[in-house]
């Protein structure tokens, strides 16, 4: 019995998008090595390996690529870590499906089944956690004016589906009830960008207070936080950095705290 780690993210054609990614894989691993209890446990962790695969656009890297990779090193048990921003999100239940679980609704993914002999463990993807919520604490306090009174507005992908916007939708109404008890603030309101409402919501927002700070809930910047939501609020006066998850330290800390939650001594079923 051998355990590997495959974390799955969606892919970009932008490196340093991609980069982002890899090098927070790569700092959890790191870190998760130095939590070992002693020196028998680091190495016994230093033989697991982590791969850190994307769904497409990264050629040389995909998910296959990932399974391949393993199972070449003699991976007999494979823990999957969905790095993406919800469980609303079509991609993973795709993901899943081309590793032979059932499908969560009536969607079925156009994936080819993967090849692989190991066991599938499969985690769930990112939803309100700790080091999310501070990441997004973090970035909104640092663009706050004491002087006046704000509002935030999340925007995050959202789903054309219902099934999964429900999801999605579920999962942003508890970070927004979160952070809205963390933070100094006349609302803490959220948007998907699919279907379109962040523009609404904006417009909404600013009958409470003209002064409403955008934040965008992406795994790391490209060309959505740079061109799709200045685009759609174009004309409208907001504040907004662009910041996203990545490359925060605080997501290396979720990726190795996962990691540590996995039975990596146990057999895992399919």
């Amino acid at each position: 019995m051998k355990h590997g780690i495959l974390v799955i993210s969606h892919g970009s054609r932008e490196q340093s998008w991609v980069k982002a990614v890899d090098e927070a894989v790569e700092a959890a691993r790191q870190q998760w090595l130095a939590n070992a209890s002693d020196e028998a446990e680091r190495a016994r962790r230093s033989v697991i390996p982590v791969y850190s695969s994307y769904l497409e656009l990264v050629e040389g890297h995909l998910i296959q690529d990932g399974i391949d990779t393993l199972e070449k090193e003699g991976v007999t048990h494979i823990h999957v870590m969905p790095l993406f921003v919800s469980s609303g999100s079509s991609h993973v239940d795709e993901i899943k499906q081309a590793f032979g679980f059932e499908p969560a609704c009536d969607f079925i993914g156009d994936l080819e089944p993967f090849r692989f002999g190991a066991h599938i463990f499969f985690d769930e993807p990112i939803g309100v956690e700790p080091e999310v919520v501070r990441i997004l604490q973090e970035q909104i306090e640092e663009q706050l004016n004491p002087e006046r009174q704000e509002a935030v507005l999340l925007l995050g992908h959202g789903s054309s589906m219902t099934y999964f916007y429900e999801k999605w939708e579920a999962g942003m109404k508890q970070l927004a009830a979160v952070l809205g008890d963390k933070l100094s603030v006349q609302k803490v309101a959220y948007a998907p960008l699919l279907p379109e409402g962040s523009r609404a919501a904006l417009v909404e927002l600013q009958q409470i207070t003209p002064h409403v700070i955008v934040i965008p809930l992406f795994i790391s910047p490209g060309y959505f936080t740079r061109h799709v939501i200045p685009a759609r609020l174009d004309g409208l006066d907001y504040t907004y950095k662009g910041s996203t998850l990545l490359p925060h330290s605080e997501m290396s800390k979720l990726l190795c705290r996962r990691f540590e939650s996995y039975a990596l001594d146990k057999e895992c079923t399919q």
